[in-house]
């Protein structure tokens, strides 16, 4: 399972059988015994993958402060989307029709974590959990299509999402310019 969730993350859906059994030393009948389908194999990893990202996104709701929840999810998260092939495959073309209700359950943590982080302040008000998505999406896809996978791009990108999502400063109680005069 280690070498399948490593090909599958590197190659994404183009990750074959023969790619996995060499990578863990074993032939393809030794894989096919533990799973029958290439499909099974991919089920297999994708939950695996989608089990971190319901963790990630479990924790950071449940951080007794939303504004670090809220920046555990998206550093935590764009640097994992941008890493991992498979994931990327996945989200782009929704392939995987049996991931469809664990992605759903994800989706709807992200979305607390988001509200939670507006009512504590440490959000803009005027975003909402679907606007995270796609940007957070959009910048890892362009990150991969443009080969800017390193990590000191993928700080620097979620650095631009933190800070857009940032609620504007001067807008509360006290904080507008000094008066004239």
């Amino acid at each position: 399972m280690r070498a399948a969730v490593e090909v599958f993350s590197e190659l994404g859906l183009a990750a074959t059988v023969p790619d996995v059994a060499a990578r863990a030393g074993v032939g393809k009948a030794t894989v096919y015994r533990n799973f029958p389908s290439r499909g099974e194999l991919l089920t297999a990893v994708m939950e695996r993958q989608l089990h971190w990202f319901d963790t990630i996104a479990t924790a950071a709701l449940h951080n007794p402060d939303p504004a670090d929840g809220f920046r555990l999810l998206i550093t935590s998260w764009l640097d994992r989307i941008v890493a991992n092939r498979l994931v990327q495959d996945v989200m782009r073309t929704r392939t995987l029709a049996s991931a469809e209700i664990q992605i759903e359950h994800i989706t709807a943590i992200v979305d607390q974590v988001v509200v939670r982080a507006q009512q504590a302040g440490a959000v803009r008000l005027d975003v909402t959990p679907a606007d995270l998505r796609t940007m957070m999406s959009g910048c890892a896809q362009r990150l991969v299509e443009t080969g800017q996978q390193d990590v000191d791009s993928r700080l620097r990108f979620t650095r631009l999402i933190l800070d857009a999502f940032r609620p504007p400063t001067g807008t509360g109680p006290g904080e507008g310019p000094a008066p004239a005069g």
